[in-house]
Order: structure tokens, then sequence, then C-alpha cells
């Protein structure tokens, strides 16, 4: 039997596609032991792939136009989101559609639970900053909605995404130190399992060699991009026999954490450390002498993705069961703002 995905799946579709009877599907999909475990994965995986949605209310809201936008982002603490969201709720709300936001923490399976969550809500669309290793039912799911990916890309995700160009950010932030006359460089930077962590160690090592100088391995610290790593990789660096006199701080969060194990030590900015960061909430203008960084066209990415959303949207309506149409990428471009810190 086929079965096209998104169609109004049933249980009895279900149990024909795998050969079952319907009340061994109906007690497999309530996790019933009477169900050896083995045919309750099967059909919880055909339920999966086939777009099954368990809820009656919500297989009713198939047949409807849902107002509802699915966004799911790591951290909303994360000045980047927070500002991001403000721009698409303004976006969405013109058109008449509201928001449901729900965060990952970076975990791939707490985004599954979110994905699986607004699907069987019967979201219009979904705007997504994706984990760095997305489980494929989440990757399944998405490809069955109109979804964008938004300034991370995941490379099996195959959607539109927004995002800047994060290498030659951090190049800029890095070749802004050299200038200064810095060689001891340091990077605190994000995971380069993630699309933007990689992107921005790869653009800290393009600027170091262009300025022929080598990178020392210690100087590189990668994790989290959350306070708490800033403050600690900044304390490792801050230890070390050679200390850095230049630091690159590739997000708002570490660089939070980062002036807070900064203070603690008494060390002056930009006397003893230079700092250029990554973003430019406000806080940026109000720290000290203000801090030199890399600015990001936030409100442009956000309604730029916003856009696109609803292109694709607009063509679900017209072409019901699409999933919108060829978006490609867009990538935007950061720029140096200059303050007190380096």
């Amino acid at each position: 039997m086929s079965i096209k995905r998104g169609s109004d799946i049933t249980i009895k579709d279900i149990a024909e596609h795998l050969g079952l009877s319907h009340p061994t599907v109906s007690r497999a999909l309530r996790d019933m032991p009477s169900v050896q475990a083995r045919t309750r994965e099967r059909v919880k995986q055909a339920a999966l792939e086939l777009g099954y949605i368990p809820n009656s209310g919500a297989r009713m809201l198939r047949r409807t136009r849902s107002e509802l936008i699915g966004v799911i982002f790591p951290d909303v603490q994360n000045d980047f989101y927070s500002a991001t969201m403000a721009t698409l709720a303004a976006a969405f709300l013109a058109h008449s559609y509201k928001l449901v936001l729900a965060t990952s923490e970076d975990d791939p399976g707490i985004e599954l639970k979110h994905v699986q969550s607004l699907r069987e809500a019967r979201v219009a669309g979904v705007i997504i900053a994706p984990t760095a290793n997305m489980r494929k039912e989440s990757i399944d799911l998405l490809s069955s909605i109109p979804a964008i990916q938004l300034l991370r890309q995941h490379p099996k995700l195959h959607t539109a995404a927004v995002k800047v160009d994060e290498r030659a950010g951090i190049a800029l932030a890095t070749q802004r130190l050299i200038e200064q006359g810095h060689a001891r460089i340091a990077l605190i930077a994000g995971f380069s399992s993630l699309s933007t962590g990689k992107a921005r160690e790869a653009g800290y090592r393009e600027a170091m060699s262009q300025g022929g100088i080598p990178v020392d391995e210690s100087l590189i610290q990668q994790g989290t991009p959350r306070p708490e790593f800033g403050h600690a990789a900044m304390s490792r660096l801050l230890d070390l026999p050679q200390p850095p006199t230049g630091v690159v701080l590739a997000s708002s969060q570490l660089t939070l954490g980062a002036l807070a194990a900064i203070q603690e030590r008494h060390v002056r900015v930009p006397e003893q450390l230079a700092l250029v960061g990554y973003h430019d909430p406000p806080w940026f203008r109000l720290w000290g002498p203000g801090i030199t960084c890399v600015s990001l066209p936030v409100q442009d990415m956000a309604a730029t993705g916003a856009s696109l959303l609803l292109r694709q949207l607009s063509v679900n309506d017209r072409q019901p069961g699409a999933a919108g149409d060829d978006a490609q990428d867009v990538s935007f471009q950061p720029k140096l703002v200059v303050r007190g810190t380096g």
C-alpha cells in the first residue's frame, strides 16, 4: 500500500501499511504491554513516517488553515534570539499568524519532542535554529512542512536557511586585534559541531594565518555558548603562563561570562586585555568604554526568515500539501563596530 506522507492518515491506514490488525496498531500507539516491544516500535516508526496525528481534534485541523507558526530556538536568554523573536512576532502578526515558542536547550531529544508537538498542533510552518546533532525523526518531520533555518544550518535538513557570514565576521574581529598589534589572540566560541561554531573557528584561523601569526591551540576555547562557559574559558585563559593580550568572544552570552571573570580578577580593559565581541546587543554600548564588536543585522535576518516562510505558506495555500517553493539560502554580511575595548 502506498500512502502519501502528510495525507489524512488513520490507524486503519497504518494497519494496512504494516499488515497488522486495527486493534494491534491502536494498542501499540498507546504503548500497551500486550503488544510486543518490537511491534510497538514498528508501529510508532510507521506513524511518524506517514505523518499520523493521534489527536482527533488535531486531525480536524488538517482541513483548516492554521494560524500558528512554531519557533524553536536553543535559548531565548541569548540576546540574538530574543531580538529575533520580537521582529518575527511583528512580521507574522501583520499576516494574522501567532508564534508558538519552544526552546531546545541544544538537546536533540528535547528538540524532537518540540518538533513532534508542533507537528501535532498543525502549525502552519516552523522557524528553527537546529541543534548540531538533530535526530533523523526531526529532519523527516520538518521536511514535511514549510520550514526555515535561522542563523544555524544543519547539512541534512534541506530547507532554506537565513544566516550570516560567520567566517567573515570572526575574521573581522581577529583582524582588528592584529591591527592593534596583538599576537597572542584567544578565541572563545561555541562547539565546532555547530555550523556557527565551525565557521567562526575557521574565520579566526584564516585571519591568524593571513596575519602570519601561528595559532596556539591553548588559546582556542570551545564549548556551550552560555555565560557559564564564557566565564570558565576566560578564567582558564587568564591562568595560562602567558595569557592572551586580546580575545575574540564569539557570542554575546560568552561575552557576558567572560566579562565577569575579567572583573573578578581586576584585569584592565583594554590596557591589559583587548576584547572584540560578536553581535551587538544594547548593553555592549553601555559596558565600560563600550565593547568593540562585530554587528549582525538581526532585524534584517529575522524579517527575511519571516518573508521566506510566508512565501512558502502562500505556495501551500495555492497547492495544498506542498511543502513550499524552492527558496534559496540567504546570507548577510556582518560589520565591525569599533568602540573602546579593542
